[in-house]
Formats: C-alpha cells, structure tokens, sequence
C-alpha cells in the first residue's frame, strides 16, 4: 500500500532548525481533545455532510421552460420533481414507489438513478440505474431495459457521423474507417519532440500507472459534417522537462522517476504549435498558414471550435498576454482570417477572455477591459470592425448567461456598480445586442448565481450571501418578477453542531482610500471579553478573488482553524481580478502588492475589535499563498510571527510560464530577483516561525521551488521547519496529517499552548 503519511525533516538535516521559543510570561492558553475534535467536526469534508439540497439545479425539460431537479434526504435517498414554472406547480416527477417495485430496488437502501432525458410529449423518461440503462413511462412508472446498452460506444475522437477516427501512433497521425475498419496512415513526420496532436501530459497521467497502459490526451476538432478535423503538431523540441522523484511506493525501494514537460517562467524555447487540417475524402494533411499557437502548461495549443457556418474559431495569445486574437478558419480554402484583437502594454487577463460568434447574423460578441471594466462589445464578423458596446452599467460582467437570438436578447451576470453592497456581489442583467433596454433582473443585495430556460421566459435565481441559507426562485425574464420558490435547503445538522457564520468586514488598503473587503472567522464559542491571537488565510493570485460572497462560505478550512482560539481571516487586496482594470494592475511586475494590503486591514481591525490581538498574527496559504505566506514573513518580519507556506512557487521561474508571465512581464528583470522568496536580503529579515511543505509529487508547482527555498534559508543560517510528503501531490489539504500539523504549529507557536500530541482524526 503506498504510503501517505508526511515526513518531518529532522532538524539536523536542515542545519540548525530549532529556534528557542521565546519566553510567554502570561497564563499557558489550554487547548484540549474536545477543542481538536470540535475543529475536525468544521473541516469541508465533515460540514458538507450536515447540509442538503442548498441550491436547485434545473434540468431543462426540452426547449421548454419546464425542469426537473432531486432532492436527497437524510438517509441518502432522492426524490425527483417536476416544475412547470407557468403555473407555478410542482409536483414529483413520477410515482417513486411503483418505479422502485418496476426496478426491484431494496428497500432500506439508498436510491438513486441517473435522468438522460425527460420527454413530456412521449411521456418518457431515459435514465440509469445500477449502471443499467432504461426506458421508462412517466405515467406508470414501468421502465424496460433500453436495449442501447449492449451497444458499444464510438471510440475516442470519433467523426460526429461515428464513420470515422483519428487516432495517434508513433507520433503520427491515422484515420479509421469504421465502416471497413481500414486504417489510412496520414503523417510520417511525427517524433516525440515534435508529435502531432498530442497533448503535454500531466505527470498524473502516469504516475503509478502501467507505461503500456497510459494513452496520449489529443486535440482533435471535428466539423459538424464529418469531412475535416483540426489538431494539432507541437514542437517541443528544445523545450526543457521538470522531474518528481516517488521515494515510496509499492514497486521496491528504489525511487521512481517521472520526466515531463514544462515551460518555466522566463525560458527561452516554449512549446508551440501548428494548425493542421485533414480532409477525411482525400485523406491529405494540409498545414494551415496561422500564426504560432504557444502552449505555457499542460494540454494543446489550440483553443478553439467549429460553428454551424462550417468555420473553425480560435484564439491566438502572444507571450506574457500582452495581445489576445481572435480568427476563423475556412476549410473550403485553408485561408485564416483575424477577425478582432486586443492588445494592452501591461497584460491581458486570460480567465476574462472570451467570444461568442453569432453566425446568423455575422457578428461576434467580444469582451474587453478597454474602459477599465470588463464589459461586452458587438463586432462585425465578416470586417472585424466595432459596431457598439453592448452591456450598458457601471459594473464589471463577470459571466455570459444566454442570448436570445430571436429578440437579439443577452442575459448576463455582473459585479459592482453600488454604492451600498460588496461590490463582488453578482446580478443578473439584460439588454439588447445594439445596447438598448438595459434592465437589471436580479436587485437584491446578494450572490445571485442564474439558470436561463431555453424559452428565455423564466430563470432560476439561487441567492445567497455569507450569512443567510440559499434560496432558489424561479423568475420571469420580463421584469425578474419572483413566481415561485423552489427546493427545501436543509441546514439543520449543521447549525446543531454550533456553526457561526463569518462576518464580513470592510477596510482601507495600504493606500488608505481603496475599500477592500473580507470575511472574519471566529470559533463557536467565541467570547468577546477574550482577545484572541488573528491568522491570516491567504491568497492573492491575480487570475481571480478568493473570499466567498455566497452561504458556500461554510466550505472553508478557516471556520476548522478558528475552532482552536483564533480569529481566521480571508480578503483580497489590490491586484486581484473583478474590480476594475485599476485594481488589477497593482499586481503588474509587483506580485507581493498584496501583502501590504494585509496587513493594514489586519491593524485597523485590531483597532476597531479589542478581542482581536495584533501582537500575535500568523499566517498561512498554499500555491501561490504558500509564496504569499513566505514573503509575509519576510517582508514584516515584525508583524507576522507564525507561518506555513505550503506548495508554494516560492521563485517564479520554477514555475509555470502562462501564469507568472502574465504579471510579471517578460522578459526576465530585476523586478523579478526583487519579489522572488529566493531574493537573500529577504531572507535575512526571517524573525518568526516559519514552516514549509511541499508534496513529493506536486504536478502544479514542483517541488523544487521549496527546495530551492530551503536551500537559501540554510545558506543564511535561518531556523525553519520542513515536511515532505510523500505521494502527495499540490492540494495538501487533502492530507488529515498535514492539516494537524498546521493545526499544531499555530497553537504552539501562535497560541501558545501545548498541541493534543498526535491527535488522530475520527470523522471519514
């Protein structure tokens, strides 16, 4: 069995790890079984147990606004409705009774089935159960065995008319006919540094896998008529591999290595890639003039799709996303044409990007930071040429939500533009193509996460905040008018075992006039006469923001970690994404901006709450936290006493390309030495308590980065703590044992108390 315990590195090995403690004259806190236990009962995978059916998911009935959902009760049984939102009905979506007797199905066991289909008109219901497929009458409740499971599925990246596959063999391409089975080799070019159609693999894909057994991922992109397919050939050839090292398995003692590629921040020579189109008739391969596809991570270049005018659409991203294109390609000719493109001397945010094509009517929707907000703009698709905005508010769109192309209708979700709400807080919105008839859907001063039907004539609106349960409503799109409340979210398990909400908090950044905002932790047995030690959970990578704005704030590891006497805090300082353009560029070539933020919030809240003590403040984070965690405690090595950096890609150039690129620039420059964990005049500030860990296996961020850190630190003669685990890979938090490591660490070194010695976790 392979291990997966973690490895505490004996201090001897790290030269001089153990640091006095310093003396605490006040009273030893008390931190007991009975405190472990209650903060193992708030970990995500306990609490998620004490909470059902918090959001309604509809499952369209065909082009109706009619839908079904399930809803699971305590012993794990579902039930399943039908809504007819026109007359504001539900009702169960057949006689659950008569289809468990038709099924056989034992009672006392938990019951459920997979829906494929509802069909009203042939009042029919595909589904599966005990993976077997069946066809069963609405009516009645009788169901037959569906004699499509002896059918045996189409191979992989078959033809839309199942004729025909492409598949990969020595690197090179074949075409099957699956009506003969007649294999047509195409290419015979391939190599491994420079293969067609594959993918760069994640080492996830082999590890502790049988070689023989593990298939290559491809790009491939059939048109919808079956007579050509796009993929791909990627030049890797001068493109550099990463290495984990398994130090334990089942296989022997003597480790596994595992080589693959990654472009690292900085380097020279990336993978790219050329678009290559196969004409099924003829069976040739024709290499299509297109720019250069670069791949910065795992997975192909090609990003792309076809569109019922028989056009292929994709994107092309020049290095550091300082331009982002848009262009079609035409199999009739093999032409491609640049249809739009947008460009900025800083960077482009890549999660933002996006288009919609409207063959129809030859327009294109395309978003666009250019007025400071992200907001949605209509081109023309034949002339790339700008015909107007679309979306009409002072907010930032966050999400395209449907179109009706009939009455040329957008539907989408948006953030800000309030002066009296968290300006996170996402409404839906409507309007049409040209800009005109903006309306605001979704008012209410709440998460509001929607379903459009494919009618267009009502929506699913589940809304929630930090502090109050789900709710989901069904509402017309005319005006948002509410016409039913749908579903029954169930609570009550976990508001039994003590569960506070946290309590959001608003604050002034580092530059004391941009309003920042957070959430606060505190135990359940919080007592404002005490002063509790305050830990920050960070996590200021610029691709998103990470403080919840919904009710699924309970799935936090903050609300386990408070349970111990703190106050956990979550926030997001300049340089994350969804504000505005302004807000996001603090992050350009200045990663640990963000940090700065923190800390201010930190200190204007301890002068507002007196139980909170700034005297004693931790922290910790994982990926890029795991870099903020570090650079905190060098950065205000006064401030911050106590912190675990885990996963963290402590130099950017032992990192990915795509994501450190994109706000650090490129080239390398002196920017980069500055802000790297790795820089030793940062190093040499290290006061307080530091831990680091890393899995041996991490496939995101290898761990060399933390090596590398470790080395540094050695090299400075700095005391720290280390663990290595074994067969982990990036997501630590999986591990029962490093997350009561963390525990351990800021109770005795933050709290000052004596940590529950090897407490073992109970709760599965």
């Amino acid at each position: 069995m392979i291990k997966k315990s973690g490895m505490l590195l004996a201090c001897a090995m790290l030269a001089a790890c153990n640091a006095t403690p310093t003396p605490n004259t006040s009273p030893q806190p008390n931190v007991t079984q009975v405190d472990y236990q209650r903060a193992e009962s708030f970990l995500p995978k306990n609490v998620r147990k004490k909470v059902r059916n918090l959001a309604v998911e509809p499952n369209w009935i065909g082009n109706t606004s009619d839908f079904w959902f399930s809803e699971r009760d305590k012993t794990g049984n579902n039930t399943y409705y039908k809504v007819e939102p026109a007359e504001a009905k539900v009702s169960v979506l057949f006689d659950h009774q008569k289809l468990k007797a038709n099924l056989k199905h034992e009672n006392g066991t938990e019951f459920y089935i997979k829906i494929h289909t509802v069909d009203l008109q042939s009042n029919l219901l595909s589904m599966t159960y005990n993976k077997q497929k069946y066809r069963c009458v609405l009516l009645n409740s009788t169901c037959e065995l569906n004699a499509e499971t002896l059918a045996e599925s189409t191979p992989n990246y078959s033809s839309p008319d199942g004729n025909y596959a492409i598949s990969v063999k020595s690197w090179n391409l074949y075409l099957t006919d699956l009506t003969t089975n007649k294999i047509t080799q195409l290419t015979f070019d391939g190599t491994e540094g420079y293969p067609y159609a594959v993918q760069n693999q994640n080492p996830k894909a082999f590890i502790n896998k049988d070689p023989a057994k593990v298939k290559q991922r491809l790009s491939v992109y059939w048109a919808a008529d079956s007579k050509t397919v796009l993929t791909h050939r990627l030049n890797r050839e001068k493109v550099g591999k990463l290495h984990l090292i398994q130090s334990s398995h089942d296989e022997g003692l003597r480790p596994k290595l595992y080589s693959y590629y990654y472009p690292l921040a900085g380097d020279e020579h990336l993978p790219t890639g050329d678009i290559y189109s196969v004409n099924v008739a003829s069976k040739k391969v024709t290499k299509v003039a297109a720019p250069d596809l670069q791949q910065t991570y795992y997975g192909g270049p090609l990003w792309g799709w076809w569109e019922d005018n028989n056009r292929f659409y994709f994107f092309e991203q020049a290095r550091a996303k300082k331009r982002i294109s848009f262009h079609e390609y035409n199999p009739e000719n093999h032409q491609v044409r640049l249809i739009v493109e947008e460009k900025s001397d800083k960077f482009l945010d890549p999660w933002a990007q996006d288009a919609w094509v409207l063959p129809e009517s030859n327009e294109v929707i395309w978003p666009s930071q250019r007025s400071g907000k992200q907001q949605y703009y209509l081109y023309d698709l034949a002339s790339g040429k700008l015909k107007n905005k679309i979306t009409q508010c002072d907010c930032f769109v966050r999400t395209y939500r449907a179109l009706d192309k009939t009455t040329r209708t957008l539907y989408y979700e948006a953030s800000g533009g309030f002066d009296d709400r968290d300006p996170y807080l996402r409404h839906l919105y409507k309007v049409n193509l040209d800009g005109s008839g903006h309306q605001l859907l979704t008012p209410e001063a709440l998460e509001h996460s929607v379903r459009i039907a494919p009618d267009f004539s009502y929506f699913v609106d589940i809304a929630s905040n930090v502090q109050t349960v789900p709710s989901s409503k069904v509402r017309s799109t005319i005006d948002g008018k509410v016409v039913m409340t749908v579903g029954n979210p169930d609570v009550s398990e976990l508001m039994a075992i003590g569960w506070r909400a946290p309590e959001p908090f608003e604050v002034l950044a580092n530059d004391n006039k941009t309003k920042l905002y957070g959430l606060m932790y505190k135990p359940s047995n919080f007592d404002t006469s005490k002063q509790y030690p305050v830990i920050d959970a960070t996590y200021t990578g610029p691709h998103n923001f990470f403080t919840p704005k919904s009710f699924w704030s309970y799935f936090q590891q903050a609300q386990s970690l408070a349970e111990l006497g703190f106050v956990v805090i979550k926030m997001d300082g300049r340089g994350t994404s969804k504000r505005d353009r302004d807000f996001h560029l603090v992050a350009y070539e200045n990663l640990a901006a963000g940090v700065d933020d923190h800390v201010q919030a930190i200190k204007d809240l301890a002068k507002k709450h007196s139980y909170l003590d700034a005297s004693r403040v931790g922290i910790y984070g994982f990926s890029a936290g795991g870099y903020d965690t570090a650079q905190a405690m060098f950065r205000h090595a006064d401030f911050f006493k106590v912190g675990v950096a885990a996963s963290g890609n402590h130099d950017f150039r032992v990192d990915k390309t795509g994501w450190n690129e994109i706000w650090l620039g490129y080239p390398v420059a002196k920017h980069w030495d500055e802000q790297t964990n790795l820089n030793m005049d940062s190093i040499a500030k290290l006061k307080g308590k530091l831990l680091l860990a890393h899995g041996e296996l991490d496939d995101n961020v290898n761990p060399a980065a933390t090596m590398q850190l470790v080395d540094k630190l050695i090299k400075a003669n700095k005391d720290f703590d280390l663990m290595i685990y074994p067969n982990r890979d990036h997501f630590l938090n999986d591990s029962d044992y490093f997350v009561r490591k963390r525990w351990d660490y800021f109770v005795e070194h933050l709290l000052g108390a004596k940590p529950v010695k090897e407490y073992q976790f109970e709760q599965n």
